[in-house]
């Protein structure tokens, strides 16, 4: 249930348009599109955004443990039903990182988000404060509404502000394949599959800019395991293409498969995350 934010940050900045708080866990309707790729042990440019490329504890691999790649993806969300309402997401996981659990000098991989945007506010600042999930702003346009059955899409991706940039910074062209059946899945059998499904993310800092109130800082380390269902599953070609004239570096080169996964239909429960090494 999501309530008036009463956070400190923002009572000492206050805003014309209130962000709303909304503790997990949460369980939302969407539709995704996931892309794959497989990149080697260097962190692309630009996996972090600036805030967090600046802060030793999120981006530091001495801090936040070192990246190892593996299987990275990016994801473009559709959220019809959520706490917060219905937004746009665009996400990055790189790979898996060397993390030590709390009160454990045991190493593990786990997969995490370096970079993640979002159209609003509120989940914004929830996503930053309720598991480490380092989410901007941008704005996004889609050629069809979330829910029609077409056979093709076309995303943009554009930076936040349209004085900033009038090209987006990331397209993505989709179409399904045709004679390939869809299928159910759910992320129950990743195990199975070779995959840790829970996230670790390291602490995130504030913004100390006026008027960015929604980029908060989280309250420790996060550790989370967001399960998923969807009872249609369809394969499709991607076409991904990135803008570097759209002034900094709001994405990094980074060049999926071109098969990847169109996801309807999809209920996603994201648990309270378990924190450790707060401020």
């Amino acid at each position: 249930m999501a309530n008036d934010i009463n956070d400190k940050s923002l009572r000492d900045n206050p805003s014309p348009n209130p962000i709303k708080q909304a503790p997990a866990p949460w369980t939302v309707k969407c539709e995704m599109y996931w892309m794959f790729y497989h990149g080697n042990t260097t962190l692309p440019e630009d996996a972090y955004a600036p805030l967090e490329a600046q802060t030793a504890s999120f981006s530091d691999p001495a801090k936040a443990g070192r990246f190892r790649g593996g299987l990275g993806m990016i994801q473009i969300v559709r959220y019809s039903d959520t706490p917060v309402g219905s937004y746009d997401e665009l996400v990055l996981m790189p790979g898996v990182f060397d993390v030590s659990s709390a009160g454990s000098s045991t190493t593990k991989q786990h997969g995490r988000i370096t970079r993640i945007y979002v159209d609003q506010r509120d989940t914004c600042y929830n996503g930053r404060k309720n598991w480490g999930i380092p989410k901007h702003l941008a704005r996004f346009s889609f050629s069809q509404p979330p829910g029609e059955s077409s056979s093709s899409l076309k995303v943009e991706v554009f930076p936040p502000h349209p004085t900033s940039a009038s090209t987006p910074f990331l397209t993505v062209r989709l179409q399904r394949m045709r004679w390939v059946p869809s299928f159910p899945f759910s992320t129950k059998l990743s195990p199975y599959l070779g995959l840790e499904p829970a996230l670790v993310q390291p602490r995130l800092e504030a913004s100390r800019k006026p008027g960015q109130e929604e980029l908060t800082a989280s309250e420790g380390w996060s550790r989370f395991a967001p399960w998923m269902y969807s009872p249609k599953v369809s394969l499709a070609w991607a076409d991904v293409k990135r803008d570097v004239g759209s002034g900094q570096g709001w994405w990094p080169d980074v060049r999926p498969w071109s098969v990847c996964l169109w996801v309807e239909d999809a209920t996603m429960e994201i648990p309270r995350a378990e924190t450790w090494g707060g401020p």
